[in-house]
């Protein structure tokens, strides 16, 4: 055994939520990401997100707590008992098809989040538009 001190680094929803960010930004077919502000109040009304409220209430008496819900660039993250939540809304490139781009970002976030040692959850990923690319 080692007498040098072990440095540890706090994992909260503010850097899960910029993991997941960057790996959905790489997916090809991704043009962007973006939280409609329709998308995130009906998200809210939902008996589903009751938990993400309840927690967001209780970490906003608690500023700094590393397991308060962070949005980040079209990027809901959240960390309960050990395990990361993650809600991905996007628009994707009409020359893919959508489904095909969600199952893709779903996919890499986890990996993402896997590789990095945290536990991942539900990655849930929204397509909020289909667009053309600026170059089609």
């Amino acid at each position: 055994m080692s007498d040098k001190p072990l440095h540890g680094q706090l994992v909260d929803s503010a850097l899960v939520a910029g993991i997941a960010a960057r790996a959905a930004r790489e997916t090809p077919g991704v043009l962007r990401l973006a939280t409609a502000r329709s998308h995130l109040l009906a998200r809210l009304r939902t008996g589903v997100s009751q938990s993400w409220r309840t927690t967001a209430g209780w970490a906003a008496r608690r500023p700094g707590d590393p397991e308060a819900p962070k949005v980040r660039d079209g990027v809901v993250a959240m960390i309960r008992d050990g395990t990361a939540t993650i809600e991905v809304d996007l628009a994707t490139d009409a020359a893919y098809n959508a489904l095909d781009v969600a199952d893709q970002v779903r996919d890499r976030v986890a990996q993402a989040l896997r590789a990095t040692g945290i536990t991942t959850g539900p990655v849930n990923v929204t397509v909020l538009a289909i667009e053309p690319s600026a170059g089609s």
